[in-house]
C-alpha cells in the first residue's frame, strides 16, 4: 500500500456528526489497498477519496491508519472500525435485498389522473425505472385537464395545479411549477429574440387555458405592455403547446422543466413569469393498497423532490445547462442508485440539499 499516503487537509465539523457514507470510502480503501484504486472505483477523485477519510478520521476521534515510510496500514482501531462497518455493510445488503424482494412480489395497480404535458414531459423520464424496481405494479395513468375531473373517486391518485378544495379527501404538496414563456431556436432565428414585454408585438403567441385560466389570458397581460400582440393559436392540450413551440410555431408560457425535453426549447427571460402549486390528491381508503403507497413513495422521493429538484422549489430557478445533469443524477437515483458525489456537492453548495 505504497501510494495511500494522506494530504493533511482539514476540514470543519459537521453538527450533524458522521456522515455515513463515509464509511463506504473508508471500505473501499481498505479493500483496494490503494486510494487511486479506490477513487476510480468510487468514481471519485483521489482527493476527495483523502478528504472523505481525514473527515472521517476527525468526526470519530481515532486515526484510522498508522502512515509512515513503509507506507499506510491500518491502526487497531482502524481494524476494529472496519470489522464493524464490514459487518454492517452485510447487513444492509441482506436488507435491500429483501426489499428488493419484496418490491418484487408486489402486485396490483394504481389509477393515476394527472394532465397531459406533466404526463408526458415530466413523469415519463420516471417510468422506466419505477417498473425496474417494481414489475408487479400495473399503473393506469388518465389524463385530465383540470382538478375538477368527474368522478374523481374513479382514481386512486389525482396530480393537479389547483389549491386544495374542501371537497378532497386528502391532498399533499409536491412542490411548486414555476412558468416561463418559451420559444424554438429555430424560431428565435427566423423572428428575432424579444428582450421585454414590448417585444412581443412582432411574435406570435400561443395562448393556453384550464390552470392558467384562473391567472388570465398570459396574451392578455402582454397587451398592457405592447401594442399589436396577437394570439396566433389557443389550446387546452399543454402536450400539443410544447410541441407547437418546439417546432417553431410561436412563444408560449411552458413550465421551466421544460427545458429538459429538449435543447432547442430556449427559455425567454423577459419579466414575464408566475407559479402554480402542484398537489397529490388522494381517496381515503386508496392508501390501504400497498400498490399506491408505493406509487405515493416514490413520486414523492424520485419524480417530485421539491428540496433537490430546482423547478420544483417554491422560489423561482432560472434554466441553467447544468439542468440536464442533474436531471440524469436524478434519474440514476430513481433507480436506486446513490447520486454522483459532484452531484451531491453541486447542490449543497446551491443551497438546494439532499
Amino acid at each position: 500500500m505504497n501510494d495511500m499516503s494522506l494530504p493533511e487537509v482539514q476540514e470543519p465539523l459537521s453538527a450533524k456528526g458522521v456522515d455515513w457514507d463515509d464509511f463506504r470510502v473508508f471500505l473501499e480503501v481498505v479493500r483496494a489497498s490503494s486510494f487511486n484504486r479506490a477513487a476510480a472505483r468510487l468514481k471519485m477523485t483521489q482527493p476527495t477519496v483523502s478528504r472523505r477519510l481525514v473527515r472521517l478520521e476527525s468526526r470519530l476521534g481515532v486515526r484510522l491508519f498508522n502512515r509512515d515510510r513503509r507506507g499506510t496500514n491500518l491502526t487497531p482501531e482502524g481494524q476494529r472500525i472496519f470489522d464493524e462497518a464490514s459487518a454492517a455493510q452485510v447487513a444492509l445488503t441482506r436488507a435491500a435485498s429483501q426489499a428488493t424482494a419484496s418490491s418484487e412480489r408486489l402486485t396490483g395497480d394504481c389509477k393515476l389522473s394527472v394532465t397531459d404535458g406533466l404526463a408526458a414531459y415530466w413523469i415519463s423520464h420516471f417510468l422506466a425505472s419505477f417498473f425496474e424496481r417494481f414489475p408487479g405494479v400495473e399503473l393506469q395513468m388518465f389524463g385530465a385537464q383540470d382538478g375538477s375531473t368527474a368522478q374523481p373517486e374513479m382514481f386512486d391518485l389525482q396530480i393537479h395545479h389547483h389549491e386544495r378544495g374542501e371537497a378532497e379527501p386528502s391532498a399533499l404538496r409536491l412542490g411548486t411549477v414555476h412558468f416561463m414563456p418559451f420559444a424554438s431556436r429555430d424560431y428565435l432565428a427566423r423572428r428575432g429574440t424579444p428582450r421585454s414585454l414590448d417585444d412581443l408585438g412582432r411574435h406570435r403567441l400561443i395562448d393556453f387555458t384550464l390552470y392558467l385560466a384562473d391567472m388570465g389570458s398570459w396574451a392578455s397581460w402582454a397587451r398592457d405592455s405592447a401594442s399589436g400582440v396577437r394570439t396566433a393559436a389557443f389550446t387546452n392540450l399543454s402536450a400539443f403547446l410544447t410541441e407547437a413551440v418546439r417546432n417553431g410555431a410561436g412563444i408560449a408560457l411552458l413550465p421551466t422543466y421544460a427545458a429538459l425535453a429538449d435543447e432547442n426549447l430556449v427559455p425567454l427571460d423577459i419579466g414575464l413569469r408566475f407559479r402554480t402549486p402542484l398537489h397529490l390528491v388522494r381517496q381515503h381508503d386508496a392508501a390501504k393498497k400497498a400498490p399506491v403507497r408505493t406509487t405515493i413513495d416514490y413520486l414523492r422521493a424520485c419524480v417530485f423532490d421539491r428540496k433537490a429538484m430546482p423547478w420544483f422549489r417554491d422560489g423561482f430557478v432560472p434554466p441553467t445547462p447544468d439542468w440536464h445533469g442533474l436531471l440524469a443524477d436524478f434519474l440514476q437515483r430513481a433507480r436506486g442508485e446513490p447520486a454522483p458525489e459532484n452531484t451531491v456537492q453541486h447542490l449543497r453548495a446551491s443551497g438546494w440539499g439532499v
